[in-house]
């Protein structure tokens, strides 16, 4: 019994071809899986950014580049510009996130 790499199920070995029996197990699909043009299951589930990553005021993905967001000292929070902008146009001179007055 093996495992299809696109379906998930267990299945015997007469139900991968010649072909699809010499790769490894992680890849291998079953027969239905080729001709229906199915995915293999790591291609669907991809990587997911953690939750550090994370504006933690709108919880958008941060940019790459650090210099398109700014650190905070007093929460210890990177916020995006975005947010930062937002509270800066309402007058909002604080920090966005923990609202601690900042220094002039």
């Amino acid at each position: 019994m093996k495992i299809c790499g696109a379906c998930e199920r267990k299945l015997p070995d007469d139900s991968y071809s010649v072909e699809q029996r010499g790769l490894r197990q992680s890849i291998r699909r079953c027969k239905e899986c080729v001709a229906a043009g199915t995915q293999l299951v790591l291609v669907k589930r991809g990587r997911k950014r953690s939750e550090e990553d994370e504006c933690p005021i709108c919880n958008l993905p941060l940019p790459l580049d650090v210099n398109q967001s700014c650190f905070r000292a007093c929460c210890m929070r990177r916020v995006c510009y975005g947010c930062d902008l937002a509270a800066w146009k309402r007058g909002m001179l604080d920090c966005p996130f923990c609202r601690t007055p900042t220094l002039s």
